[in-house]
């Protein structure tokens, strides 16, 4: 692409230069360059120093003004400027890569769902680069340096680092058979062996019964949070526990039993570092839309990314697509009765507070993550959810609408003011491309399956596209010029161009009706669909 372009940059520079060169005579270029000369020269001394004079002052009073207005401001300007590189540090997501993996607290059960998809369709569901990325999960969350020495640990530090789900299946069963109560073998075995979830919550209750068993051996029988300084093996175990906790009350949640589902997310949000290392308010909130409790919502965006408080929190971004559309969904429940049966002109007549208000939060969200409308319209295929995402990207538009569009569809008159602020939200982002990192494209790409079409936004103009496009303005310019210049023999050539391109159509038609039947009109209108019998 580097090389068209300096191809064109040339082929423009020649052809300026050809243009200049045959039109010196009707431009007068020769004469210009010397009155030119001849008024340079006639310039006398007494210019000069009023030149130099004039610009000395305004450059005096320019230095003024600069010095006046940093000696009022620099002070501030210094605090701001502090304050919000503390805020960025603490609030602000942007200070965090925006390439930066994350895991899905929404991730399915490998076994049970991934496995299942892969069997009923012959494709696979998770990359070799995301499953990695989870291996490195597990083996962060699972394993510690204490373990040397533990067979059936050392074992399933060995089935963590396993590429084959088989493989990983067999080591882990090896650690069984040392410890039949190892509770990682089993978690292990829950995630990658059990082909339903009622299979997967067994084997969870059996691993938390062992976790806690082990939890209870210790000396101090006194549970202590995570994050006090303590015992590596300990704080290990108290990680574990967490886990199998988080993924039981998922399992509730699929089979329908939402208030222990609730009970369980609630509980393990009580522990501020464990919540925010494993991001149970996402399933929490999730859990909560599903039983239409919104004002339990609401107290949780307040709590987990400041939405619904003060003004000074309405500025931060959002931390995460869920929080962000969770939002706008809120304020759009509100007013979503009045646009079901809503068109952008009626909307445009006039807009309430809370109308606005709406639309604001799903501009918003929109600005933060573009690639969900079109999953929540149905207006792109929705694939498994990959078990991490890139945030701002498809992956994580994937893990929201996976499991959020049922909530969307539930009120009434949300979707259709989504698709019209979606509608107008489209044409304003594509004149401001510059948003929306192009490098999320490619490292998304590492996280969805290759048969997935990936989103991208804002659209972006092929490079062949481009250079036809440069090509037609070169074209066009010239053939102006030469118009303008030759009128006379500029005619004579466009009507010998229209004269070829006439014959050539005739000629084209005349082979078309040689090749087909004469009668195929008729044919194609007489020929009727025949209805199916009753």
């Amino acid at each position: 692409m580097a090389c068209s372009w300096t191809f064109l940059w040339l082929l423009w520079i020649g052809l300026v230069a050809i243009l200049l060169f045959a039109l010196r005579g009707p431009l007068k270029i020769t004469e210009s360059l010397e009155s030119a000369t001849s008024y340079f020269n006639n310039l006398t001394p007494k210019f000069y120093v009023a030149l130099t004079g004039t610009s000395s002052l305004v450059s005096g009073i320019i230095l003024i003004f600069e010095w006046w207005y940093f000696k009022n401001n620099a002070g501030i300007e210094a605090g701001e400027d502090e304050a919000d590189d503390n805020d960025e540090s603490l609030d602000n997501p942007k200070t965090v890569p925006e390439c930066k993996v994350w895991r899905n607290p929404m991730a399915l059960f490998r076994a049970a769902e991934y496995n299942r998809f892969r069997k009923e369709t012959n494709s696979e569901p998770l990359t070799y680069y995301d499953m990695n990325l989870s291996a490195q999960d597990h083996q962060s969350l699972f394993m510690c340096d204490e373990d040397q020495g533990r067979a059936e640990y050392e074992i399933m530090q060995v089935a963590w680092r396993e590429r084959e789900s088989e493989e990983r299946i067999q080591t882990a069963r090896a650690a069984l058979g040392i410890n039949p109560e190892c509770a990682s073998a089993l978690v292990l075995l829950a995630e990658e062996e059990s082909d339903t979830v009622v299979q997967a919550e067994s084997l969870l209750r059996r691993a938390l019964r062992a976790i806690e068993s082990t939890l209870n051996s210790y000396p101090n029988n006194q549970v202590a949070s995570y994050g006090q300084s303590g015992d590596t093996v300990r704080k290990r175990d108290l990680t574990i526990q967490t886990y199998i906790k988080r993924r039981l009350a998922m399992c509730a949640r699929k089979q329908g039993r939402l208030r222990e589902a609730i009970k369980g997310f609630r509980d393990l949000s009580r522990d501020q570092s464990l919540s925010t290392l494993l991001s149970v308010q996402d399933n929490l909130i999730e859990a909560c839309l599903e039983v239409q409790a919104y004002a339990d919502v609401q107290n949780l965006l307040v709590r987990y990314d400041g939405y619904g408080a003060p003004c000074s929190y309405e500025l931060r971004e959002p931390r995460s697509a869920a929080m962000s559309y969770t939002s706008a969904l809120l304020k759009v429940r509100a007013v979503a009765e009045n646009f079901r049966c809503a068109t952008e002109s009626s909307i445009r007549r006039g807009l309430s507070s809370a109308e606005q208000t709406a639309i604001e939060a799903l501009t918003r969200a929109m600005e933060f993550n573009p690639h969900v409308p079109p999953y929540l319209l149905e207006l792109r295929a929705m694939i498994m959810p990959p078990e991490h995402f890139l945030k701002r990207g498809d992956s994580e538009a994937l893990a929201y609408a996976f499991f959020h569009i049922q909530h969307w569809k539930r009120i009434d008159g949300a979707l259709q003011l989504l698709g019209i602020v979606w509608k107008d939200f489209v044409p304003k982002v594509n004149k401001d491309k510059h948003t929306f990192s192009s490098q999320l494209e490619s490292a998304d790409k590492e996280l969805l399956p290759a048969w997935h079409e990936q989103s991208v936004f804002p659209k972006n103009e092929g490079t062949l596209m481009m250079l036809l496009q440069t090509f037609i303005c070169l074209a066009i310019c010239i053939i102006a010029v030469l118009a303008q210049q030759f009128p006379t023999s500029s005619g004579d050539i466009f009507r010998t161009v229209s004269t070829i391109g006439m014959q050539l159509y005739d000629n084209s038609m005349q082979t078309f009706t040689q090749w087909a039947p004469g009668n195929i009109i008729p044919y194609l209108a007489s020929k009727q669909v025949p209805t199916p019998d009753l």
